[in-house]
């Protein structure tokens, strides 16, 4: 098992003073990208967990929200010069009082509640008590207290904290004091992971993020996945049946949603594959004569490759 740092996201990470929702506008904080480097050389798995409560307001989407988490790793490793320093990101997009019936509940993963960290826990295997969990709210150092990770409050000088909450283990006031801290009290095994030499360039290395997001289904919820839901329970007893079973029906249910997304292109592809068969229809009723034939079949190919043009355009294709 590995020790990780899990780490909020707004206003730990990056600057965001509202509902942060379009990539363009993410800008790390100072020292967040060679921060995040000597902890992850320093043996540490680094996991994003955050509350997005912005997409149960209907501020922004959870396509924003892994949009901005791309962004995020690709400005961490554009700095650093490697690939994959973050290792994922988890977040909870449900609110108890969202505007949207949707994501309209309480949720084992909403910090403070330790969802989040006891699922990466679950997913990775992590040592939780060889961990750290840093934020700069109350709910952060109570969901890492509650998961049996050490913690850290970040307390800027140019933002307040809310007063009260538990006492975190120590407290900063920039990143650059946050890892300084860390590696200074307890610094993690140094890491054997393959790929994880910081003298590796980010162009020999793979890229891809993994967004892992709080899910539910009509019964109480649970377990995560690429894009996953969890269920009061401990995730670390979950069976790999179940673990499959979940999966499955979160597929089943994006698949679902993508298919209910109907969108210009997809409108003007399923108008054109009509034609096409129109035209088939009509190439068949002429088949006794060459001349017609050979006509209504050619127009029919050439708007049905219309017709996969079209849906290849789309960006969901």
């Amino acid at each position: 098992m590995e020790p990780a740092v899990f780490l909020d996201r707004d206003n730990t990470l990056i600057a965001n003073d509202g509902d942060l929702g379009d990539p363009a506008q993410v800008r790390l904080m100072d020292g967040v990208a060679e921060g995040l480097q000597r902890l992850r050389d320093a043996g540490y798995r680094l996991v994003v967990v955050t509350n997005q409560g912005g997409v149960a307001r209907g501020r922004y989407t959870e396509r924003d929200v892994d949009a901005v988490n791309q962004r995020i790793a690709q400005l961490v490793d554009e700095t650093t010069g490697l690939a994959g320093v973050i290792d994922r990101f988890y977040y909870c997009p449900f609110h108890p009082e969202a505007t949207l019936d949707e994501y309209r509940r309480e949720h084992p993963w909403r910090k403070p509640s330790p969802g989040m960290l006891l699922q990466a826990a679950h997913d990775m295997s992590l040592d939780l008590a060889s961990s750290w969990l840093v934020g700069d709210q109350a709910r952060d150092i109570e969901a890492g207290q509650a998961a049996g990770c050490r913690t850290v409050l970040v307390r800027r000088a140019n933002r307040e904290t809310a007063p009260g909450g538990p006492a975190p283990t120590i407290e900063a006031r920039s990143f650059a004091e946050v890892v300084h801290r860390i590696l200074e009290g307890a610094p993690a095994a140094e890491s054997e992971r393959k790929g994880n030499d910081p003298a590796t360039p980010a162009s020999e290395r793979g890229t891809s993020k993994r967004t892992l997001r709080a899910r539910t289904t009509t019964a109480p919820r649970r377990r995560s996945g690429e894009t996953k839901r969890s269920v009061d329970r401990d995730p670390k007893r979950d069976s790999p049946l179940r673990r499959a079973i979940q999966e499955l029906t979160e597929e089943m249910r994006n698949d679902r949603q993508r298919r209910l997304e109907f969108t210009p292109l997809l409108m003007a592809a399923s108008l054109a594959q009509l034609l096409a068969l129109l035209l088939a229809t009509l190439a068949v009723l002429q088949a006794a004569d060459t001349e017609p034939y050979l006509k209504w079949m050619a127009g029919a190919i050439m708007v049905q490759l219309v017709a996969i043009m079209l849906v290849l355009m789309d960006p969901r294709a």
